[in-house]
């Protein structure tokens, strides 16, 4: 008897240690503070109603995420404390009526705030930069549109009113760095095309630059950085072309060989190089035995690349990177999407030599191609 009152005690109290430990957790919420973040958009291809926005510290802390639906795009706007995501949901979450918007997330709490209306009509890729971008006074959204014929919805954030641009055989927004009612876009013809957006707001006039660029044997990377008042751009064969995007016609100002005497290289990736516009470098992702179609190979390499005095710095060993992006606030820090092994990455730049070294990497993301650092 006394042998079953001391099981029976002991199976009570280990209930209750058990009961003790499943405790319903309480539910609270985190106001992220005012801190540099890296955002990293994932479309996760294995699943992709369900994409998402991570948000990181520069030290790769995990802060939060955000949802961003079906193939979703992403633009940190700081000056607002917001982040938009245009993005696509299904009533069926695969199939069913399509509903598009552009939400609108409080960057410290990270939820939703707003919801905007746009068209079904946005193109659903990877989250490339260029396909999603704001004016250069913030009030203006642009969208990359394809059904497959391409377009851009212009949208004013504050009415919500919003009008399409036919961009026909052309693809990618890049604003003017200095008039709100200006962007462009590049042709597969080799010319970029300007828009000035009239004083009505409900349509915009074209300009075509001259060829810029050969899109048959080298085409431009989408991607473009910008410096102060002009844009980068990166070539498949390493040809670094500055062009100024500011007048109604577009203007190749400048370009130099990143390649140059390294036959078999080129650059590869979806966000390939990033740019320090202080010092003038840009950091590029190459990868060797380059050949057609290779454009988006992951990097064997980060070249450091002195763009104004058109002469390669330093050549760094970092394997299997396609994104690459740097901290506006410290030049000295690179941040990088290897998805060959779903890591995001930390690399310090040493001022004296530009050499690259990682300093540290988390597993993070199944299909990540966007990395942003902003406050």
């Amino acid at each position: 008897m006394m042998r079953s009152a001391i099981m029976l005690a002991g199976l009570l109290a280990a209930q209750a240690c058990a009961a003790q430990e499943l405790a319903p957790e309480k539910i609270g919420k985190t106001v992220l503070g005012d801190f540099e973040r890296v955002y990293v958009a994932d479309v996760v291809l294995p699943h992709m109603v369900d994409g998402r926005v991570y948000v990181l510290d520069v030290d790769l802390n995990l802060k939060g995420m955000m949802e961003s639906g079906f193939a979703g795009m992403m633009l940190a706007a700081p000056q607002r404390g917001q982040v938009y995501v245009p993005t696509s949901f299904y009533e069926r979450l695969t199939r069913g009526a399509r509903t598009d918007v552009v939400q609108v997330f409080d960057a410290h709490t990270l939820t939703v705030t707003d919801e905007i209306p746009i068209a079904a009509a946005r193109a659903q890729a990877l989250t490339y930069r260029n396909l999603f971008q704001a004016s250069s006074d913030g009030t203006t959204l642009f969208i990359q549109d394809a059904t497959p014929a391409t377009s851009i919805d212009v949208l004013d954030v504050a009415s919500r009113r919003r009008f399409e641009v036919q961009n026909p055989g052309c693809y990618g927004i890049y604003p003017s760095l200095t008039n709100p009612l200006r962007f462009s876009t590049l042709c597969g013809g080799g010319t970029v095309g300007s828009y000035t957006i009239n004083e009505a707001h409900d349509g915009a006039a074209r300009k075509t630059s001259a060829k810029l660029f050969d899109a048959t044997n080298d085409p431009w990377f989408t991607h473009a950085e910008h410096d102060v008042d002009s844009y980068l751009f990166v070539s498949y064969k390493g040809t670094i072309a500055r062009v100024s995007l500011e007048d109604e016609t577009a203007k190749l100002l400048d370009s130099a060989d990143v390649a140059a005497g390294a036959p078999g290289w080129a650059p590869g990736g979806f966000q390939p190089f990033a740019y320090d516009p202080k010092s003038g470098v840009a950091y590029v992702l190459m990868h060797g035995d380059a050949a057609e179609g290779s454009h988006k190979n992951p990097s064997a390499e980060i070249w450091s690349y002195d763009v104004k005095g058109k002469k390669l710095l330093a050549r760094s060993p970092a394997a299997g990177l396609t994104s690459i992006t740097i901290s506006p606030s410290d030049p000295s820090a690179l941040f990088a999407i290897n998805p060959v092994e779903s890591k995001i990455q930390r690399f310090a730049v040493d001022p004296q030599t530009r050499r690259v070294a990682k300093t540290k990497e988390i597993k993070l993301g199944e299909s990540a191609a966007l990395i942003e650092v902003s406050k």
